[in-house]
């Protein structure tokens, strides 16, 4: 009987993983010259970025994505696993973005983990 509660539990502990998702929204300054990279991901994620700011935010990537993000703009974006992202501000001010991503898995920003 103990048996069958444990693999019970296992085969419910099972089901279980993978499914967990990550949803972080977080608002980020670059400053002058300054940019933003998102490390190799292990997994897809779904990006939304808007530009809350006056100025141009420039993307650079291997992938086939737009060069820029225009002014009070959104740009949402499927990455694929195994592939980065990097936000450069080429411009004298600072720009502000509001950055949205889900995953199952967590992704670093300039090698930190965004909770």
């Amino acid at each position: 009987m103990k048996n069958l509660v444990f693999i019970i539990i296992l085969l419910a502990l099972q089901s279980c993983l993978g499914k967990h998702r990550v949803d972080v929204w977080k608002t980020i300054t670059i400053a002058s010259e300054e940019k933003i990279v998102i490390n190799e991901v292990k997994s897809p994620v779904s990006l939304e970025i808007k530009n809350l700011s006056n100025e141009e935010l420039t993307l650079i990537s291997n992938l086939n994505t737009p060069q820029n993000i225009m002014p009070h703009s959104v740009f949402n974006y499927r990455l694929p696993k195994k592939s980065s992202l990097i936000l450069k501000n080429e411009t004298n001010g600072s720009v502000s973005i509001y950055l949205h991503y889900s995953s199952n898995k967590t992704i670093l920003v300039n090698n930190k983990e965004l909770q």
